[in-house]
Protein backbone atom coordinates (compact mmCIF):
# COMPACT_ATOMS: atom_id res chain seq x y z
CA UNK A 1 0.00 0.00 0.00
CA UNK A 2 1.70 3.49 -1.01
CA UNK A 3 2.62 6.14 1.79
CA UNK A 4 -0.75 8.04 -0.22
CA UNK A 5 -3.01 5.94 0.25
CA UNK A 6 -1.76 5.09 4.04
CA UNK A 7 -1.61 8.74 4.95
CA UNK A 8 -5.44 8.78 3.75
CA UNK A 9 -6.69 5.95 5.16
CA UNK A 10 -5.07 7.94 8.25
CA UNK A 11 -7.19 10.87 7.90
CA UNK A 12 -10.35 9.16 6.93
CA UNK A 13 -10.19 7.12 10.14
CA UNK A 14 -9.46 10.07 12.39
CA UNK A 15 -12.28 12.40 10.90
CA UNK A 16 -14.47 9.10 11.72
CA UNK A 17 -13.67 8.84 15.19
CA UNK A 18 -14.02 13.07 15.61
CA UNK A 19 -17.34 12.58 14.16
CA UNK A 20 -18.20 9.90 16.76
CA UNK A 21 -16.87 12.01 19.52
CA UNK A 22 -18.83 15.09 18.64
CA UNK A 23 -21.85 13.49 18.80
CA UNK A 24 -23.72 13.98 21.84
CA UNK A 25 -25.27 11.20 24.40
CA UNK A 26 -29.31 11.45 24.31
CA UNK A 27 -30.75 13.16 27.68
CA UNK A 28 -33.68 12.01 29.06
CA UNK A 29 -35.68 14.36 31.54
CA UNK A 30 -37.50 12.14 34.54
CA UNK A 31 -40.21 14.23 36.60
CA UNK A 32 -41.32 13.20 39.77
CA UNK A 33 -45.16 14.46 40.51
CA UNK A 34 -47.18 14.53 43.43
CA UNK A 35 -44.90 15.66 46.45
CA UNK A 36 -45.94 17.48 49.04
CA UNK A 37 -48.17 14.87 51.01
CA UNK A 38 -45.84 11.95 52.46
CA UNK A 39 -43.12 13.22 54.35
CA UNK A 40 -40.74 9.84 53.98
CA UNK A 41 -41.70 9.09 50.43
CA UNK A 42 -40.46 13.07 49.30
CA UNK A 43 -37.13 12.77 51.25
CA UNK A 44 -36.37 9.63 49.28
CA UNK A 45 -37.39 11.47 46.17
CA UNK A 46 -35.02 14.52 46.96
CA UNK A 47 -32.15 11.54 47.85
CA UNK A 48 -32.66 10.23 44.70
CA UNK A 49 -28.71 10.05 42.80
CA UNK A 50 -28.73 12.71 39.80
CA UNK A 51 -30.57 15.38 38.10
CA UNK A 52 -34.56 14.63 38.82
CA UNK A 53 -37.23 16.93 38.37
CA UNK A 54 -39.68 17.50 41.38
CA UNK A 55 -42.97 18.83 40.67
CA UNK A 56 -45.08 19.77 44.12
CA UNK A 57 -48.43 20.35 44.82
CA UNK A 58 -49.15 23.60 46.13
CA UNK A 59 -50.45 23.86 49.58
CA UNK A 60 -49.56 20.50 51.13
CA UNK A 61 -48.10 19.72 54.79
CA UNK A 62 -45.09 19.03 53.39
CA UNK A 63 -44.92 21.01 49.91
CA UNK A 64 -42.36 23.42 50.63
CA UNK A 65 -40.32 21.83 53.31
CA UNK A 66 -39.98 18.94 50.02
CA UNK A 67 -38.76 21.94 47.44
CA UNK A 68 -36.59 23.18 49.63
CA UNK A 69 -34.64 20.23 50.31
CA UNK A 70 -34.24 18.99 46.74
CA UNK A 71 -33.44 22.26 45.88
CA UNK A 72 -30.67 21.75 48.29
CA UNK A 73 -29.63 18.11 46.82
CA UNK A 74 -29.22 19.39 43.55
CA UNK A 75 -33.15 18.99 41.85
CA UNK A 76 -35.14 21.10 39.66
CA UNK A 77 -38.08 22.47 41.02
CA UNK A 78 -41.91 22.48 39.21
CA UNK A 79 -45.00 23.17 40.51
CA UNK A 80 -47.61 20.25 39.84
CA UNK A 81 -50.64 22.43 39.42
CA UNK A 82 -53.94 21.01 40.12
CA UNK A 83 -56.43 21.20 36.92
CA UNK A 84 -60.43 19.84 36.86
CA UNK A 85 -60.35 16.40 34.73
CA UNK A 86 -63.66 14.83 33.55
CA UNK A 87 -63.98 11.55 36.43
CA UNK A 88 -64.57 14.74 38.86
CA UNK A 89 -61.87 13.96 41.41
CA UNK A 90 -61.34 16.43 44.14
CA UNK A 91 -58.32 18.00 43.72
CA UNK A 92 -57.28 19.97 46.92
CA UNK A 93 -56.74 23.41 47.66
CA UNK A 94 -55.21 25.33 44.35
CA UNK A 95 -57.29 23.77 41.78
CA UNK A 96 -57.92 24.88 38.40
CA UNK A 97 -60.97 24.23 37.49
CA UNK A 98 -63.49 24.50 33.93
CA UNK A 99 -65.44 27.46 34.43
CA UNK A 100 -63.49 29.98 35.96
CA UNK A 101 -63.43 33.23 35.42
CA UNK A 102 -59.96 34.92 34.52
CA UNK A 103 -59.47 36.77 37.41
CA UNK A 104 -60.02 33.94 39.59
CA UNK A 105 -57.84 31.64 37.70
CA UNK A 106 -55.29 34.23 37.60
CA UNK A 107 -55.64 34.66 41.67
CA UNK A 108 -55.41 30.87 42.17
CA UNK A 109 -52.30 30.27 40.07
CA UNK A 110 -50.35 33.20 41.25
CA UNK A 111 -51.13 31.76 44.97
CA UNK A 112 -50.01 28.68 44.00
CA UNK A 113 -46.83 29.98 42.24
CA UNK A 114 -46.08 31.54 45.86
CA UNK A 115 -46.46 28.58 47.45
CA UNK A 116 -43.93 26.68 46.29
CA UNK A 117 -40.10 28.35 46.26
CA UNK A 118 -37.69 27.79 43.43
CA UNK A 119 -39.57 26.76 40.67
CA UNK A 120 -38.17 26.52 37.15
CA UNK A 121 -41.15 25.22 35.25
CA UNK A 122 -44.95 23.79 35.44
CA UNK A 123 -46.98 20.81 34.48
CA UNK A 124 -50.40 19.88 35.22
CA UNK A 125 -51.64 17.40 37.81
CA UNK A 126 -54.87 15.74 36.62
CA UNK A 127 -56.15 17.83 34.19
CA UNK A 128 -58.10 15.67 31.31
CA UNK A 129 -60.85 18.66 31.13
CA UNK A 130 -58.81 22.12 31.53
CA UNK A 131 -56.12 21.14 29.63
CA UNK A 132 -58.84 20.34 26.75
CA UNK A 133 -59.89 24.11 26.85
CA UNK A 134 -57.85 26.43 24.78
CA UNK A 135 -58.96 29.59 26.86
CA UNK A 136 -58.01 29.26 30.51
CA UNK A 137 -54.74 27.02 28.93
CA UNK A 138 -53.64 30.68 26.94
CA UNK A 139 -54.19 32.64 30.45
CA UNK A 140 -52.02 29.41 32.01
CA UNK A 141 -49.42 29.79 29.43
CA UNK A 142 -48.98 33.97 29.32
CA UNK A 143 -49.25 33.87 33.39
CA UNK A 144 -45.56 31.56 32.89
CA UNK A 145 -44.16 33.65 29.82
CA UNK A 146 -44.56 36.38 32.16
CA UNK A 147 -42.68 34.63 34.70
CA UNK A 148 -40.35 32.83 32.67
CA UNK A 149 -40.95 30.16 33.61
CA UNK A 150 -41.28 26.55 31.16
CA UNK A 151 -44.19 24.51 30.74
CA UNK A 152 -45.02 20.39 30.01
CA UNK A 153 -47.54 18.77 29.09
CA UNK A 154 -48.68 15.96 31.28
CA UNK A 155 -50.77 15.00 28.54
CA UNK A 156 -53.42 13.60 30.49
CA UNK A 157 -55.94 14.11 27.05
CA UNK A 158 -55.25 13.26 23.31
CA UNK A 159 -57.49 16.57 23.20
CA UNK A 160 -55.03 18.63 24.93
CA UNK A 161 -54.77 22.48 23.75
CA UNK A 162 -52.15 23.12 26.10
CA UNK A 163 -48.93 22.85 24.17
CA UNK A 164 -50.50 24.28 21.22
CA UNK A 165 -51.56 27.38 23.34
CA UNK A 166 -47.83 27.78 24.99
CA UNK A 167 -46.27 27.08 21.43
CA UNK A 168 -48.45 29.85 19.94
CA UNK A 169 -46.87 31.94 22.23
CA UNK A 170 -43.55 31.15 21.88
CA UNK A 171 -43.32 30.10 25.88
CA UNK A 172 -40.47 27.32 26.28
CA UNK A 173 -42.74 23.69 26.85
CA UNK A 174 -42.60 20.31 25.93
CA UNK A 175 -44.93 17.43 26.44
CA UNK A 176 -43.97 14.45 27.92
CA UNK A 177 -43.40 11.26 25.92
CA UNK A 178 -43.43 8.04 28.74
CA UNK A 179 -45.58 7.46 32.11
CA UNK A 180 -42.76 4.87 34.08
CA UNK A 181 -45.64 3.83 36.73
CA UNK A 182 -49.31 4.02 34.98
CA UNK A 183 -49.01 0.48 36.72
CA UNK A 184 -47.24 -0.12 40.04
CA UNK A 185 -44.85 -2.86 40.13
CA UNK A 186 -41.53 -2.90 39.18
CA UNK A 187 -41.77 -5.30 36.24
CA UNK A 188 -43.81 -2.38 34.60
CA UNK A 189 -41.63 0.45 35.88
CA UNK A 190 -38.52 -1.25 34.55
CA UNK A 191 -39.95 -1.96 30.86
CA UNK A 192 -41.20 2.26 31.00
CA UNK A 193 -37.94 3.16 31.86
CA UNK A 194 -36.35 0.91 29.02
CA UNK A 195 -39.11 2.75 26.55
CA UNK A 196 -37.94 6.28 27.47
CA UNK A 197 -34.39 5.31 27.26
CA UNK A 198 -35.17 3.79 23.69
CA UNK A 199 -37.09 6.93 22.89
CA UNK A 200 -34.24 9.41 23.96
CA UNK A 201 -31.84 7.39 21.56
CA UNK A 202 -34.70 7.86 18.63
CA UNK A 203 -35.51 11.46 19.37
CA UNK A 204 -32.41 13.02 21.02
CA UNK A 205 -34.47 13.55 24.01
CA UNK A 206 -37.29 12.39 26.09
CA UNK A 207 -39.14 13.28 28.87
CA UNK A 208 -40.50 10.76 31.47
CA UNK A 209 -42.83 11.13 34.52
CA UNK A 210 -43.33 9.16 37.33
CA UNK A 211 -44.25 9.40 41.09
CA UNK A 212 -43.05 9.03 44.36
CA UNK A 213 -44.34 5.00 45.11
CA UNK A 214 -42.03 3.21 46.79
CA UNK A 215 -41.69 0.54 43.69
CA UNK A 216 -40.71 3.52 41.30
CA UNK A 217 -38.38 4.89 43.75
CA UNK A 218 -36.66 1.63 44.07
CA UNK A 219 -36.18 1.04 40.52
CA UNK A 220 -34.72 4.67 40.11
CA UNK A 221 -32.43 4.24 43.23
CA UNK A 222 -30.39 1.83 40.71
CA UNK A 223 -30.57 4.24 37.11
CA UNK A 224 -26.93 5.07 37.07
CA UNK A 225 -25.85 1.81 35.50
CA UNK A 226 -28.97 1.60 33.50
CA UNK A 227 -28.17 5.26 32.37
CA UNK A 228 -24.30 4.68 31.46
CA UNK A 229 -25.08 0.79 29.29
CA UNK A 230 -27.29 3.46 27.27
CA UNK A 231 -25.16 6.27 27.12
CA UNK A 232 -27.91 8.68 27.54
CA UNK A 233 -27.32 11.65 30.24
CA UNK A 234 -29.91 12.74 32.74
CA UNK A 235 -30.52 15.88 32.47
CA UNK A 236 -33.27 18.52 34.24
CA UNK A 237 -36.13 19.66 32.13
CA UNK A 238 -35.34 23.11 31.58
CA UNK A 239 -32.21 21.60 29.23
CA UNK A 240 -34.90 19.96 27.06
CA UNK A 241 -37.85 22.09 26.60
CA UNK A 242 -38.30 24.16 23.33
CA UNK A 243 -37.27 27.49 23.26
CA UNK A 244 -37.35 30.24 20.53
CA UNK A 245 -34.80 32.61 20.17
CA UNK A 246 -35.53 36.51 20.76
CA UNK A 247 -37.94 35.67 23.37
CA UNK A 248 -37.54 38.90 25.49
CA UNK A 249 -37.31 39.44 29.24
CA UNK A 250 -40.59 40.39 30.67
CA UNK A 251 -41.64 41.25 34.18
CA UNK A 252 -45.01 39.73 36.10
CA UNK A 253 -47.01 40.38 38.88
CA UNK A 254 -46.27 39.37 42.15
CA UNK A 255 -49.07 37.23 44.08
CA UNK A 256 -51.44 39.46 46.82
CA UNK A 257 -49.80 39.39 50.53
CA UNK A 258 -51.00 36.00 51.78
CA UNK A 259 -53.36 37.42 54.17
CA UNK A 260 -55.88 38.44 51.52
CA UNK A 261 -55.81 34.76 49.77
CA UNK A 262 -58.63 33.11 49.70
CA UNK A 263 -59.94 29.70 51.13
CA UNK A 264 -60.29 27.72 48.26
CA UNK A 265 -60.72 24.23 48.37
CA UNK A 266 -59.57 21.99 51.35
CA UNK A 267 -55.92 19.99 50.84
CA UNK A 268 -56.84 16.16 48.76
CA UNK A 269 -54.14 13.55 49.16
CA UNK A 270 -53.81 12.50 46.09
CA UNK A 271 -52.28 9.39 47.91
CA UNK A 272 -55.25 8.71 49.21
CA UNK A 273 -56.55 5.40 48.02
CA UNK A 274 -59.43 5.57 49.56
CA UNK A 275 -60.77 8.66 47.58
CA UNK A 276 -59.88 7.24 44.27
CA UNK A 277 -57.86 4.82 42.12
CA UNK A 278 -56.86 6.76 39.27
CA UNK A 279 -53.88 5.31 36.87
CA UNK A 280 -51.23 7.80 36.00
CA UNK A 281 -52.37 7.81 32.48
CA UNK A 282 -55.65 9.48 33.33
CA UNK A 283 -54.50 12.38 35.25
Amino acid sequence: MSGLMLRALFWLSLALSLSVQAKAPAKLAIIIDDLGYSLSLGQRTANLPGAFTIAVLPFTPHGRELAELAHKRGKEIMLHAPMSNHHQYPLGRGGLVSGMKQAEFLAVLRQNLADIPYIKGVNNHMGSQLTEQAEPMRWLMRELKNRQLYFVDSRTSALTQALIEAERIRLPSRKRDVFLDDERNAHHIERQLLLALSKAQQQGSAIAIGHPYPETLAVLQRIKPILESHKVDLVPVSALVTRFPGTPKTTYCLAPPMSLWPEIWAPIDPFDEQLFNLPASLR
